[in-house]
């Protein structure tokens, strides 16, 4: 849990990887997955604000067959993501995305939200562009996260998975070690920082808040026209700021789907989040 722990603080107080509570990180050990509590700072994470969880029980899941209805669907999933946590740990929220955390073999999982990253990924061309640079790296289109994202991941994620890009989402990396980690966050973003035309400038062009490019942009600005007297929706501005300049070196920028945007608005998982941050 130390190492856990340690590199989750490590990125969690960069402000290039991640901000306000998002992102998160996971460890497998004998079975168990231990995952960052949901509406968790990694910036300042302790071990007890890990869940742990019984991974084969989580797996399980992916075998039940949930209704098309949105509302219906997340309120028995988080049921039976719930019904997974080990005794002891009933008062805590397991990340949104523990399932997807569960479906890597890897020992370790970082899941990061850098500005630079989320170019490409909200980029006209990222898809494109990140097969050139990312051969290995498995693309997924937009789509709901949590239950949808990890189902639609199942078939997809084998034992050589390292790498996931989320068009208007993020990036998901798996190792065995935090070092290991750590080179694959490293060869992206340096292979990302080779194809742009300059230096980020000081100041960049406004952005429309009604048109966000991920579902943190959503929880913490809101969806326009005024932004939230907030420092988190401050950070979180100027962070859709940067993904709207670096995606003009993939294509130019390509915001969440209005569908996408409805169904964030509307779900009590990123409620839940939001009101613990």
């Amino acid at each position: 849990m130390k190492e856990l722990v340690e590199f989750s603080r490590k990125y969690g107080s960069d402000p290039e990887l991640v901000l306000a509570g998002g992102g998160n990180t996971s460890m497998k050990e004998k079975g168990v997955l231990y995952v960052k509590g949901s509406g968790c700072s990694l910036s300042t994470i302790r071990e007890e604000n890990f869940v742990a969880m019984d991974l084969a029980k989580l797996l399980e899941i992916l075998d039940k067959e949930y209704p098309a209805e949105d509302r219906e669907r997340e309120a028995m999933f988080l049921a039976d993501v719930s019904k997974a946590k080990l005794p002891g740990e009933e008062n805590k929220r397991p990340s949104v995305e523990a399932l997807l955390h569960a479906l890597f073999p890897q020992r370790y999982v970082l899941h990061l939200h850098p500005a630079l990253v989320n170019g490409l990924t909200c980029g006209l061309d990222g898809e494109k562009i990140a097969g050139e640079l990312f051969p290995d790296a498995i693309w997924v289109e937009a789509c709901r996260p949590g239950y949808t994202l990890a189902k639609l991941l199942s078939d997809k994620i084998g034992p050589e998975t390292d790498t996931v890009l989320l068009q208007n989402h993020g990036v998901f990396f798996a190792s065995e070690t935090p070092e290991g980690l750590a080179k694959l966050l490293n060869d992206m973003m340096t292979a990302l920082k080779a194809r742009l035309p300059s230096e980020l400038p000081e100041k960049l062009e406004d952005v429309d808040l009604s048109k966000p490019f991920t579902p943190d942009h959503i929880v913490y600005c809101g969806v326009g026209p005024a932004l939230p007297d907030t420092e988190n929706a401050r950070l979180l501005y100027r962070d859709a700021q940067k993904i709207n300049w670096y995606a003009g070196a993939f294509g130019g920028p390509k915001p969440l789907d209005e569908e996408l945007v409805q169904f964030i608005l509307n779900w009590e998982a990123e409620s839940y989040r939001k009101k613990q941050s």
